[in-house]
């Protein structure tokens, strides 16, 4: 793989700064992630710094060359990171509620898959100009495309942490093509300039880090009185070979939000193979509702036990 990455945060007018970002690497993939700690409830950093640290134990600690089920593994991350963020709350002898944003996004075989809660954002652009977005999780951005049930006034109704069990929105699988740009932000980053001039910081050909730096330099600038906190992970995708496979089910991502939570609950409660009986299979079947095969359903299982095994390792450890 042929790409190029950088991280870049400023606190803007703020007092603090409660964003939180990394760029992962493995052999043969990537996992951009990106937190904003929500300022209207006492410990948002720590809910931002949660996440990062939940994503960043499971990514690396991961042991198969390619992970099966992408999308699978990143609502299981941040299904992780929302109950440890609320363990945390409970433990605390400080009175706090700790919630955050998340975007995550996974790059492996020339594909990228994402997944979100909020309203941070993945851009991606082709061609310098944007090809397509995460849908923010606030009544108005769900207004513009139909979205029932949410008032257009409401603000953002959903993130990791707190009492809601959090919606979890997931990206198509997507082939990757020389010269794209990925970029996961803040809202700090889409309020405070125009995507268009977003893209052109993207695709400069100066160092990509420098960039990015100047371009949340100018987000300050024009806002001196009042900027939120403004944090990106941007990709450069330099890349000309061939795309891998594809992996990607479908299936998951219709998925409705309880089904999707409870398929991941289920499995990490114990439900495995069972070559004697078949009960994992039926189960599985009954609770993803689509005709998936045996070997699937191993590639399940090793994502599953993958990631029970990082976040009870983590999880003594703290």
């Amino acid at each position: 793989m042929k790409y190029r990455y950088a991280i870049s945060t400023e606190k803007g007018t703020r007092d603090y700064n409660q964003d939180r970002a990394a760029c992962l690497e493995g052999n043969d993939s990537v996992l951009m992630i990106l937190g904003d700690g929500l300022g209207g409830h006492a410990g948002g950093d720590i809910a931002a710094d949660i996440l990062v640290d939940t994503a960043s134990q499971a990514f690396l600690k991961i042991r198969t060359p390619v992970i099966e089920e992408p999308s699978l593994f990143l609502a299981l991350i941040l299904q992780h990171a929302h109950r440890s963020i609320n363990r945390k709350a409970k433990k605390s002898t400080k009175k706090i509620d700790p919630r955050t944003t998340a975007v995550l996004c996974l790059i492996q075989n020339g594909y990228a898959y994402w997944a979100h809660a909020g309203d941070s954002r993945l851009y991606l652009f082709r061609n310098g100009s944007q090809l397509t977005r995460t849908l923010d999780h606030t009544g108005s951005d769900q207004a513009k495309v139909g979205g029932r049930g949410i008032p257009a006034k409401t603000g953002l109704y959903n993130c990791i942490g707190g009492p809601s069990r959090p919606k979890i929105a997931l990206g198509p699988e997507i082939a990757l093509q020389h010269g794209d740009r990925i970029l996961i932000c803040s809202d700090g980053v889409w309020q405070g300039m125009a995507i268009d001039v977003v893209a052109e910081y993207l695709h400069e050909e100066s160092d990509l880090e420098d960039s990015m730096d100047n371009m949340l330099e100018k987000i300050v600038q024009r806002n001196p009185e009042v900027c939120d906190n403004v944090t990106v992970v941007s990709l450069a995708w330099d890349d000309k070979s061939r795309p891998g496979k594809r992996l990607q089910h479908e299936q998951i991502r219709d998925l409705t939000d309880n089904d999707l939570w409870r398929a991941a609950r289920d499995a990490e409660k114990g439900i495995r193979s069972n070559t004697r009986t078949g009960t994992h299979a039926k189960k599985q079947g009954n609770l993803l509702k689509a005709g998936r095969n045996a070997d699937t359903a191993e590639n399940l299982d090793s994502v599953i036990n993958e990631v029970e095994s990082f976040v009870k390792q983590w999880e003594e450890g703290k």
